[in-house]
C-alpha cells in the first residue's frame, strides 16, 4: 500500500495545522474582525484543495470553541442594547423572514437554471446551520455531497465578505473585545474568567441537552444574558482563548472542502458560488433598506441580515461597532425559524414529488 492510499502523511497534516495557526495569527495582527477565523479558514481551504489535507479537529474541541464564543457574546448586552432591540423589533422580525425568503428564492432559481433538484438546492442554500442541513439531506434522500458543497461555499463567501465589510466599511480597527475590567463592577480578572467559563460549560451542556439548534453556542448566550442584566460579570476570557476558538471555527469550515468532490462537481461548484454571491447581494439590499427606513447603521443591519452561520457572523460582529443585540436577535431568530420550519416544509415537498 502506498503512502497516498493511506491518506496524507503526518508531516503534511502537521504542516497545514501549523500554517493555519500562523494564518490565524497573521490575520489577527492586521486587526481584521475575527481575523483568526478568516486566516484559519483560508489556509484550511488551501490545504484541503491543494494537498487533500484536513486539519484534525476533535469534536470536543469544536464544541468548546462554540461554547467559548457563546460566553463572549454576553459581554455586549448592556441596558442600551435592550433599548435598541425593543425599538427596532418589528423590522428585525421582518428581516428574519426576509433572509429565509431570499434563500428560498435563490434556491428555486438555482435549481431551474442549474438543472438541480429543488430540495437539494434549498437545503444547500438555507442558512440554518450547515451540519443540520446536511443531516436533513441524508434523511430526505437528496444528494448530500451537493448540499455539503453548497453549504460550505455559501458559508465561506459570507465569512469573507463579512470580514471585509467589518474592516473597511465604517469600522475602527482599534475596537477592543471585552476585558475583565470592562465588565460591570470591574471584577478581578480571575473572577470574571471563572464566571464566564462556568456559564460557557453549564450553558453549553444545557443547550445540547435541550437539543437547541447550535445548542452548545446558543446555550451560554441564553444563560449568560439574564445574568449580565443582574450584574454578574460574564463575557471576558483570558488573552488568547477567544482567538483560539475562532481558529477552531475557521478550520471547521475550511476542512469541509474535499478536492476530489470539488473536481467531480465542478459545474455545481460554480453554480454554488454564483448562488452564494446572489444571496449576499440580496441580503445586502435588504440591509440597506432596513438602514434607510429605521436609521440603524448599515454595519449592524448587514451583519444581522447576512446569511449565516450565526456563530461565525456573530464572532465577526463582536470585533466591530455593530449593535450586537440586533445582530444576535435576527441571526438566532432566523436559525430557530429554519430549524422549526425547514424539516416540515421539505418533507412535504418531498411527498409531492
Amino acid at each position: 500500500m502506498t503512502k497516498d492510499s493511506r491518506g496524507p502523511s503526518r508531516g503534511r497534516v502537521a504542516a497545514v495545522t501549523v500554517a493555519s495557526l500562523l494564518g490565524a495569527a497573521l490575520a489577527e495582527a492586521t486587526h481584521l474582525p475575527a481575523g483568526a477565523l478568516l486566516g484559519a479558514m483560508l489556509v484550511s481551504i488551501a490545504g484541503s484543495l491543494a494537498l487533500s489535507v484536513h486539519v484534525p479537529l476533535p469534536r470536543p474541541g469544536l464544541l468548546m470553541a462554540q461554547a467559548v464564543l457563546g460566553g463572549a457574546m454576553c459581554s455586549s448586552f448592556r441596558p442600551e442594547a435592550w433599548a435598541a432591540l425593543a425599538e427596532h423589533w418589528p423590522v428585525a422580525l421582518s428581516a428574519v423572514v426576509g433572509v429565509v425568503a431570499v434563500a428560498q428564492g435563490v434556491a428555486l432559481v438555482c435549481a431551474r437554471l442549474g438543472h438541480l433538484d429543488a430540495r437539494t438546492a434549498t437545503l444547500g442554500l438555507m442558512p440554518g446551520g450547515a451540519s443540520a442541513m446536511i443531516a436533513l439531506s441524508e434523511e430526505l434522500g437528496t444528494d448530500s455531497r451537493l448540499v455539503t458543497l453548497f453549504q460550505y461555499v455559501r458559508l465561506s463567501v459570507v465569512i469573507l465578505v463579512a470580514v471585509l465589510v467589518g474592516r473597511w466599511v465604517g469600522d475602527s480597527p482599534d475596537v477592543q473585545l471585552a476585558r475583565a475590567a470592562d465588565l460591570p463592577g470591574t471584577p478581578p480578572a480571575l473572577v470574571a474568567w471563572a464566571t464566564t467559563a462556568l456559564v460557557a460549560l453549564a450553558g453549553g451542556w444545557l443547550g445540547a441537552r435541550l437539543k437547541l439548534p447550535a445548542g452548545v453556542f446558543l446555550g451560554p448566550v441564553l444563560l449568560g444574558i439574564p445574568l449580565t442584566a443582574l450584574g454578574v460579570p460574564v463575557g471576558a476570557w483570558p488573552p488568547g482563548v477567544l482567538p483560539l476558538a475562532l481558529w477552531a471555527l475557521g478550520v471547521r469550515v475550511g476542512s469541509q472542502f474535499d478536492s476530489s468532490a470539488v473536481h467531480e462537481l465542478r459545474r455545481a461548484a460554480l453554480v454554488a458560488l454564483l448562488a452564494a454571491l446572489a444571496m449576499v447581494g440580496g441580503c445586502l439590499l435588504m440591509a440597506w433598506g432596513w438602514s434607510a427606513v429605521s436609521g440603524v447603521d448599515l454595519l449592524t443591519t448587514y451583519f444581522a441580515t447576512s446569511p449565516g452561520g450565526a456563530d461565525s457572523l456573530l464572532a465577526i460582529a463582536l470585533g466591530t461597532r455593530a449593535t450586537l443585540s440586533l445582530v444576535l436577535a435576527v441571526q438566532v431568530g432566523r436559525m430557530l425559524l429554519v430549524f422549526l420550519v425547514a424539516p416540515t416544509f421539505l418533507r412535504r415537498l418531498s411527498e409531492r414529488r
